[in-house]
């Protein structure tokens, strides 16, 4: 029933209502993972929680329904960020954690993404593990559910927010601030006022209204733009924009720039990294600015693939505590167990800015990205790109075209259907020109729908 594509970078995704995110797959996911989690000592408990999606409350009930047939009982946290639900799970009574999501996706999208019982994204070891679990299995048909239950826990929010507040940041004050939080009408919308409060800001909020159809639309870290207008026109100290499941953050600074992750990791890199250990991890996404900026602050900069979850399995192996991607995914190392967490990126930049005494402005004011674009381009069919006799010549020409003055990274993605070409040089134009060969030749190769 399942393939191994069923898990992409981030776990499952798709449309809600498409296979695999309906109700009979989803209750047989459920079961499945239950029998992978099932141990002799205890029946076992797995965290559920949710975004802003319409179509997240039924995915969790199904997956929850399948849970308890397996034996498993379930806590559900309702509307709850990811960076919550990892925390919990790995600090609670709970063999696992899954997060109903589809992060920046638009809402008729959704997801799965299952946290092993540490809190950390399961591995691709893990997930191929349990597809080949899937399988093997065969659907059941209406079995009776065991005698498990199923049990709302919206209460232990608080938990979370008592560790950020008395353990993560116990010194950090923002009495007399602003802060501008653009909550994507996500899983942050309820939670997160709460938290800057607790730290003392005067929270400016926007987009906190989930309606099951709003979330990411024109709002929140997919439109960073929004969050900065209204910092300056709030006098704000600074302003964050999460995305729908808040695991990201892209900032802005009182004058309005807009800090995205490669930013946030060459200021951090020069404040809060000591001076022997000064190594970032970021993708290969990331801008060859922020390699130059570390090699001129005398460290280095690890490049790993697409997706935070090799972001902290480099991070983990090598031992490193600062890593992320430019998207806004920030890793933090064993302080906050190598999770992304929007808040926690926010609360550890105000923390170096305030040390440094100084504005977020000044702070990050000598880091500037090299011109980069990425185009997005939908494909009817995803051949390994290798084998595409055009695109693989106008790779070859670009590279040797921007030989060390440039670079262009290509792959299709993990969460949607589409081929994302990118490219960094010392000029925008010439970043366009290499662009347009690239997609001139997959055009050529007949695997392309369109452009967006």
């Amino acid at each position: 029933m399942a393939e191994e594509s069923l898990f992409g970078t981030d776990g499952i995704r798709g449309r809600a209502g498409d296979y695999p995110l309906i109700t009979s797959f989803l209750e047989f996911l459920g079961e499945t993972l239950a029998g992978r989690l099932q141990g002799h000592d205890s029946p076992g408990k797995v965290l559920v929680g949710h975004d802003g999606r319409e179509s997240g409350e039924p995915l969790a009930a199904a997956i929850a329904k399948g849970l308890n047939r397996g034996g498993i009982d379930v806590d559900l946290l309702g509307l709850a960020p990811t960076p919550c639900i990892a925390y919990l799970t790995g600090e609670g009574p709970y063999k696992a954690g899954i997060v109903i999501s589809a992060s920046h996706n638009p809402a008729t999208d959704n997801g799965i993404k299952l946290l092993s019982e540490t809190g950390t994204k399961f591995n691709n070891a893990e997930e191929k593990a349990l597809s080949l679990d899937l399988e093997g299995a065969s659907l059941p048909s209406s079995s009776p559910s065991v005698a498990r239950g199923i049990t709302s826990r919206k209460d232990i929010l608080s938990d979370y927010l008592s560790w950020m507040r008395t353990q993560a940041f116990p010194q950090l004050d923002f009495s007399g601030r602003k802060i501008v939080i653009d909550c994507a009408n996500g899983a942050w919308s309820q939670f997160a006022p709460r938290v800057l409060s607790a730290f003392g800001a005067d929270p400016v909020v926007i987009h906190n209204k989930p309606n099951g159809a709003n979330i990411n639309a024109g709002c929140g870290s997919l439109h960073p733009e929004i969050a900065a207008a209204t910092v300056i026109d709030e006098n704000a100290f600074i302003g964050l924009s999460l995305d729908g499941d808040g695991d990201r953050a892209l900032l802005a600074d009182e004058k309005g720039r807009i800090l995205d992750g490669d930013a946030l990791l060459a200021g951090l890199a020069r404040s809060i990294l000591p001076t022997e250990k000064n190594t970032v991890v970021a993708t290969v996404m990331s801008n060859l600015a922020l390699e130059r900026w570390m090699q001129k602050i005398g460290g280095k900069l690890v490049r790993t693939p697409v997706g935070d979850r090799y972001v902290a399995e480099t991070m983990q192996t090598e031992g490193h505590s600062l890593g992320g991607e430019k998207s806004g995914h920030l890793l933090f190392g064993e302080e906050h167990s190598f999770r992304g967490d929007g808040i926690y990126t926010l609360l550890k930049v105000a923390e170096a800015t305030l040390a440094s005494k100084c504005s977020a402005s000044s702070f990050f004011a000598d880091y500037r990205d090299f011109p980069q674009s990425l185009r997005n381009l939908p494909v009817t069919r995803r051949p390994a790109l290798e084998e595409l006799p055009f695109f693989s010549l106008a790779c070859k020409q670009a590279e040797e075209t921007l030989e060390g003055k440039g670079r262009i990274v290509t792959r299709y993605s993990g969460t949607e259907n589409c081929l994302r070409i990118m490219a960094e040089a010392e000029t925008q134009e010439l970043v366009e020109a290499v662009l347009d060969s690239l997609q001139k030749a997959a055009d050529q190769e007949g695997i392309l729908s369109g452009t967006k």
